[in-house]
C-alpha cells in the first residue's frame, strides 16, 4: 500500500552533527512538498531541551554523534512521548545496527547515502504516529460512540481490525478490505489466523492463543511486529503489525492496526541485493588481479628467464634446445592465459558474435583428436573419439571456432585433471539435435562445487596451494560459448571418478552444400624474386617478419604506417603481397586496404592483427583482405598462407 502524503505541517527535530547532511535531509523533504518546520541540535543537552520546548512530531537522528548517540536519543524520545516516531540516519549498512535500532523502537532508519529514501520513510512515521493516534481513539471512544468510532475508522489509511475473544474477527474497516481483499461481510465471523496467516505460521498463533484468551498477553502483544500475510487471492504481503489488548465484559480481545509494508520490503531487499552485487563484483575485481597477476607474471618469469640464459656462453646445444623449448612453452601458455581474458571480455560484454559458416563436424573433430593425442600419450591416457556414424559426414551450418574453443577447453581441463584412464569426447544426434560431450576419469568434482563451477576464476581448489595452473576462466568460457549458439551446458560428475560436461545445440545440417576450404587462385610472379610489402609501425615485429621471409628468398619492403602502405603498392607494381597489420598510425589497415584493393584489386593481402577477437576475421575480409592471421605469428602457419598466393 502506498504510503500516503502527509499534507499538514510536522514539526521535525534533527539530532545532526554534520551540517551538510542536515541541509541535504532539508532540501530533499522540500522537493517532496512535505511541510514542516525544524531545529537542529548536535548536544544531549540541547536535544532533551528541544523535545520539551519544540515539541516534535518526528525525530530525525544521527546515529553516531561525537557527544551521544542515536540509541540515546532514540530513548530520551520514547521517555518523553512513546508516540513520536524517531527515524535513523547511518552511514553504516550494518545490518546489526539496523536491528538492534528497530527493536528499540525506532520506526526506520535510513543510509546515509541513500537519502532518497528519506521522504518516504517520514511519510510512512508520520502516518503510522497517526494510525497509532487515531485507533487509540478509535479504541477509546469504542464504548462511547459506535458512529464515532465508525467515521474514524473508515478514514484510517491502515486497516484496523479486531478479534474476539475466540479470535474471530469482530470489525473490518475499509483499508482491512483494500489491503487484504476481503471484504467486511467474509471477513465478520472469520478465524482471523486461518483467513490471513499463511499455512506454514498457523500452529505457531494457536500455540499461544490460549495463554492470550486467559492472561491478554502474548508474544506480539503491545509491540509492533513485521510479518508476512496473506490476501485473498492467495498472493503474500509483508505487514507492519501494532497488537493492542483490550478487556472487554471481562474477556480479553485484540485490536490490531496494520499497515501494508510490501514496497518498503521490497525497497529494502533491493538495497541488500546491491550490497551483495557490490560486495561479489569487489571478489571478482580481487580475484582478476590476483589472478591475472599470477597467470601472466609465471609464463614471462619463463620466457625472461631461459631466454637470459640462452645468451651465457657456456650452455650446451643440448641446453639451448631445452630452453627454446621452455620458452615456447610458457609464450604458449600466456597467449593461452591472454586469450581467455580477451573471451570473457567479450563474452561479458556482449560483443561475442557468432559467424554462421558451413564446416564438417568429422573434420573438426578428428583435427581436435591429432591436436590433443600428443598431449595424452605423454601423460599415457587414452584418447577415444567417439562418431556415431565416421562414414556419413555431417555438414552443419554454424561457427566452426566457436565449437574449437568449447571443445578445446573441456579437452584442456580432462587433460589437466586427469592422471590415468581415458578422456573419450565426440557426440550423439537426436533428431534436429546434436549433444557434444567431453568424458574423463579424472579427479571428478565434489556435489556442492558443481553449481559454481562455471563462476569466473573458479577451481575445485583455490587456493594458493592448489595442483593445476589456469585462469580459471575456462567453463565460464564454455558457459557463455554455449549459450552463444544457443545449447546449455550440463555436468555429470561424482568425485574421484571423472566428469562428463556435454552440451546440446540445434543441428543444421547442410545437404546440397560442398565444403571445404575455398579455391583461392596462385598468383605466380614472371620473375624469379617475390617482393612482399610488411605494414607494420612496431619494429621488433618487422624485424622478425623481415627475417622469416628473407630466409625463405622474399624481398622486403617495409611501411610503418598505413598511408605509405598505400603509397608503396602505387609506387611498387613488383609487390606481390602485402602483410597488413590492421592497428597501423596514421591511417588503419582496414582504410588502407580498402584504397589499395581499389587501385590493385589483384594484389593478395593478408591482415595481421594482435586483437585477435571473434568477429576480427570476418571485419577483414569484409575490408578487403585474402585471408588473415593472428599475432603472435606462427611461422609454418604464415608460410602457408603466403604459399596460397605466391611460390
Amino acid at each position: 500500500m502506498p504510503t500516503r502524503h502527509i499534507k499538514e505541517k510536522i514539526r521535525i527535530l534533527f539530532a545532526e552533527d554534520v551540517l551538510i547532511h542536515y541541509k541535504m535531509s532539508i532540501e530533499i523533504l522540500r522537493n517532496e512538498n512535505i511541510i514542516f518546520d525544524h531545529k537542529l541540535v548536535s548536544t544531549k543537552e540541547d536535544f532533551v531541551a528541544a523535545l520539551a520546548n519544540f515539541n516534535p512530531d518526528l525525530v530525525i537522528t544521527d546515529y553516531q554523534m561525537p557527544e551521544f548517540n542515536g540509541m540515546e536519543a532514540l530513548q530520551l524520545t520514547l521517555e518523553k512521548d512513546p508516540t513520536i516516531p524517531v527515524i535513523i540516519l547511518t552511514g553504516s549498512i550494518s545490518e546489526e545496527v539496523a536491528v538492534e535500532c528497530m527493536r528499540s523502537g525506532a520506526i526506520n532508519y535510513v543510509l546515509k547515502e541513500n537519502l532518497i529514501r528519506l521522504p518516504f520513510a517520514v511519510n510512512e512515521a508520520i502516518t503510522k504516529m497517526l494510525a497509532v493516534k487515531e485507533s487509540a481513539k478509535a479504541i477509546q471512544a469504542l464504548t462511547e460512540s459506535e458512529s464515532k468510532l465508525q467515521a474514524i475508522t473508515n478514514a484510517a489509511g491502515d486497516a484496523i481490525i479486531m478479534m474476539d475473544n475466540q479470535g474471530l474477527i469482530s470489525f473490518w474497516n475499509p483499508a482491512a478490505e483494500r489491503i487484504f481483499g476481503f471484504t467486511e461481510q467474509e471477513a465478520i465471523g472469520s478465524d482471523l489466523h486461518k483467513l490471513m496467516a499463511p499455512s506454514e505460521c498457523y500452529q505457531g498463533f494457536v500455540d499461544n492463543f490460549q495463554k492470550f484468551q486467559s492472561e491478554g498477553q502474548g508474544n506480539i502483544v503491545g509491540q509492533t511486529q513485521e510479518l508476512e500475510a496473506r490476501r485473498k487471492d492467495g498472493s503474500r504481503l509483508f505487514i507492519s503489525l501494532n497488537l493492542s489488548a483490550v478487556k472487554i465484559k471481562d474477556q480479553w480481545q485484540a485490536v490490531g492496526i496494520i499497515s501494508d509494508i510490501t514496497n518498503r520490503k521490497k525497497a529494502d531487499q533491493e538495497l541488500i541485493a546491491a550490497k551483495i552485487r557490490a560486495e561479489s563484483g569487489d571478489r571478482l575485481k580481487s580475484a582478476f588481479i590476483n589472478n591475472i597477476s599470477h597467470e601472466v607474471r609465471t609464463p614471462l618469469n619463463g620466457i625472461i628467464g631461459f631466454s637470459d640464459l640462452m645468451t651465457k656462453p657456456d650452455i650446451t646445444d643440448e641446453e639451448k634446445k631445452s630452453f627454446v623449448s621452455m620458452i615456447k612453452s610458457s609464450s604458449k601458455r600466456l597467449l593461452d592465459t591472454m586469450t581467455s581474458y580477451m573471451d570473457i571480455s567479450m563474452i561479458v560484454s556482449g560483443n561475442m558474435q557468432v559467424q554462421q559458416k558451413p564446416f564438417e563436424m568429422h573434420q573438426l573433430l578428428h583435427s581436435i583428436y591429432d591436436h590433443y593425442l600428443p598431449l595424452c600419450t605423454v601423460k599415457n591416457i587414452k584418447l577415444d573419439l567417439q562418431i556415431p556414424d565416421p562414414s556419413a559426414p555431417l555438414n552443419i551450418n554454424s561457427d566452426e571456432s566457436v565449437y574449437t574453443k568449447i571443445l578445446s577447453h573441456l579437452l584442456d581441463n580432462a587433460v589437466k585433471f586427469t592422471r590415468k584412464g581415458t578422456i573419450s569426447f565426440g557426440y550423439t544426434r537426436e533428431g534436429a539435435k546434436i549433444t557434444v560431450f567431453v568424458k574423463d576419469t579424472g579427479v571428478g568434482i565434489r556435489k556442492e562445487i558443481q553449481s559454481k563451477i562455471f563462476e569466473q576464476f573458479i577451481q575445485e581448489e583455490n587456493s594458493n596451494t592448489r595442483g593445476f595452473d589456469g585462469s580459471g576462466l575456462g567453463l565460464s568460457i564454455v558457459q557463455g560459448l554455449v549459450r552463444l549458439i544457443g545449447g546449455e551446458v550440463g555436468l555429470d560428475s561424482e568425485k574421484g571418478k571423472g566428469c562428463i560436461f556435454s552440451f546440446q545445440v540445434p543441428c543444421e545440417e547442410i545437404i546440397s552444400v560442398k565444403l571445404g576450404a575455398p579455391v583461392k587462385p596462385n598468383r605466380i610472379k614472371p620473375v624469379e624474386e617475390h617482393v612482399v610489402l610488411i605494414a607494420e609501425d612496431d619494429g621488433a615485429n618487422f624485424i622478425f617478419l623481415k627475417t622469416l621471409l628473407q630466409r625463405r628468398g622474399y624481398e622486403i619492403l617495409w611501411a610503418p604506417n598505413g598511408i605509405e602502405a598505400v603509397s608503396f603498392c602505387q609506387k611498387h607494381p613488383e609487390i606481390s603481397l602485402v602483410l597488413m597489420d590492421i592497428k597501423l598510425p596514421e591511417m588503419d589497415g582496414f582504410s588502407a586496404t580498402r584504397l589499395i584493393k581499389s587501385a590493385r584489386p589483384d594484389l593478395a593481402i593478408i591482415a595481421v592483427t594482435a586483437f585477435a577477437m571473434s568477429g576480427d576475421e570476418q571485419k577483414a575480409i569484409e575490408a578487403g583482405c585474402d585471408d588473415y592471421i593472428p599475432k603472435p605469428i606462427i611461422e609454418e602457419l604464415l608460410i602457408q598462407k603466403i604459399s596460397a598466393f605466391i611460390k
